[in-house]
This record gives C-alpha cells, sequence and structure tokens, in this order.
C-alpha cells in the first residue's frame, strides 16, 4: 500500500473563524489534524503582525516564547526576501498554501491529548498579472505539536513534549516506505 493509493484521510470542516483562523476541531485525532492542516494552509508566513494574531489565538499558553520566536522567523524571511523586517505581505501577490499529506503521533500514549503532525506542503506565489510562481516550493516539510486545551487544539513547545517528538521517513505519495511509516494524504471535506 502507499499513500496515492490508499484512502484519503478527509478532513473536519472547521465551524467557525476567528483571528484569521478556522476554529472549530474536534477532540480526536482528526480533530488534531484538521487543526494543524488549516492553521498551516492559514498562516500569515509573510505578515508579522498577522502571523501574531493568528499564533496568539492558536498557541497554548504553556508554550512560553513561542509566538516571538515565529514572528522572528517571519521578520527573517521578510528581511531575506529583500522586504523591511516588518508589514504586510508585498502588493499584488498571493500566496498559497497546499498540504499534500500528514504524518500524526499521539505524544500522550492512548489519551492523545498532545498530538505531533508533520505535514508535507507545497507553497506558491502569484503574481498581480496572475502568473505563476516560477520557483514555488515544493515538498516542503514541518511539524506542529498540538494540545487539547480550553476546548481547542493549541500548539505547543513544552520541553517534555518536545523530547518525544519523532522523525518520519520522507514522504513520497508512491511508497511503501512512507505508507508504512503513517503517511497519509489528506483531502478538504466538501
Amino acid at each position: 500500500m502507499t499513500p496515492d493509493r490508499a484512502r484519503k484521510l478527509v478532513l473536519e470542516k472547521p465551524t467557525g473563524q476567528a483571528d484569521g483562523l478556522s476554529t472549530g476541531f474536534s477532540k480526536g485525532p482528526v480533530g488534531a489534524i484538521s487543526a494543524a492542516v488549516h492553521f498551516w494552509e492559514e498562516y500569515a508566513f509573510l505578515d508579522d503582525r498577522k502571523a501574531r494574531q493568528q499564533l496568539e489565538a492558536i498557541v497554548s499558553p504553556d508554550a512560553g516564547g513561542y509566538v516571538d520566536e515565529q514572528v522572528s522567523e517571519v521578520r527573517t524571511l521578510r528581511e531575506n526576501a529583500g522586504l523591511p523586517p516588518s508589514g504586510g505581505t508585498p502588493a499584488g501577490i498571493t500566496f498559497s498554501t497546499t498540504v499534500n499529506a500528514v504524518r500524526a503521533t499521539s505524544l500522550t500514549g492512548t489519551e492523545g491529548k498532545v498530538v505531533q503532525v508533520w505535514i508535507n506542503y507545497d507553497r506558491y506565489a502569484t503574481q498581480a498579472d496572475g502568473s505563476p510562481d516560477d520557483e514555488p516550493l515544493k515538498d516542503e516539510t514541518t511539524d506542529l505539536l498540538l494540545k487539547w486545551q480550553n476546548g481547542a487544539w493549541r500548539i505547543t513547545n513544552e520541553p517534555e513534549y518536545l523530547e518525544k517528538r519523532s522523525f518520519p521517513r520522507a514522504y513520497f505519495p508512491d511508497s511503501n516506505v512512507s505508507w508504512a511509516d503513517g503517511w497519509q494524504q489528506v483531502r478538504h471535506a466538501g
């Protein structure tokens, strides 16, 4: 079996929107995965103010320094792209992030209250004139740790969970090794 041949994991539809993010995912594993995928596809990775607003809405109060670290990364990315360190997305350019596959594991045994979600994604830019990105980011991978807290999935970086992280084998859609490692392709609910 391979991720490409297996049934896709259907993500939950969000029940609301707040602070630039989809909200209202269930407590179970599909809820955690859905929250992670929606966050990553909606994240304002090039707008430091909007990123801070989104992060403050979704990051656990127990994740000391995480919001500032991520905003600092946004500012560094902006500077590396030749933009001022603070500001919005450049006028006329839109970005879209598409999550291809996920690999989720519980970091708290069967209770599943903290879940690590590895995300394989592509990110594209579109110019103001509609022309496509010559160099999209393809086949990128990142992970998020989510903790069920106060009725929602929250991103955390608590050391006790960071030390339990696992690292996947590379994701390839047609690989039985990727499938055996737990990678699943995702599909948004219609």
